[in-house]
């Protein structure tokens, strides 16, 4: 008798670029990976895909990602599974206190980049530690933005945010 499995997959990319791991990309690797690591001879799965493209990690305010948390609220899943970690959240407290919640509800949680165990306290610290690097990352890039700005603001060139325009 095959085992039934309600799985979560979620993809976000925080703007629409046809570089990098586009959600499509992302949604395919994870789609890849649940064919070998749930077969088809042994589950029945229930996949529900999340993807919020032109969204920051460095909050939890993203359509589809709350939608997620409401439906996780009435009715768990058994899996959330992510591209990297991420995906999810590049701010330590939102994905802190994801995982708390996750683990309330028995909804284990895989990023198939890191492969971290979460079963394992070393896996559950390693994956912690990654979620510091990851706030970080996004910490660096907004520094790194803000003093391009001042930079070109300085020699009074034009500066283009998300198709506005403005001259200093």
């Amino acid at each position: 008798m095959k085992k039934k499995i309600r799985i979560a997959l979620y993809s976000r990319k925080s703007k629409y670029t046809e570089k990098g791991d586009s959600v499509g990309n992302q949604i395919e690797l994870i789609k890849e990976y649940i064919k070998k690591n749930y077969p088809k001879e042994e589950y029945e799965t229930e996949i529900v895909i999340y993807e919020d493209e032109g969204f920051s990690g460095g909050n939890i305010d993203r359509p589809q990602f709350q939608k997620f948390l409401s439906e996780e609220e009435k009715e768990p899943y058994d899996i959330l599974i992510c591209y990297r970690l991420d995906r999810i959240s590049r701010n330590i407290a939102n994905f802190s206190n994801l995982m708390e919640e996750l683990t309330k509800k028995n909804t284990s949680f895989i990023s198939i980049k890191e492969q971290f165990d979460t079963s394992t306290p070393m896996g559950r610290a390693m994956m912690f530690i990654a979620s510091v690097f990851a706030q970080l990352e996004r910490e660096v890039i907004a520094e790194r933005i803000r003093d391009n700005m001042i930079e070109l603001a300085k020699t009074g060139r034009w500066l283009r945010w998300n198709n506005t325009y403005w001259i200093y």
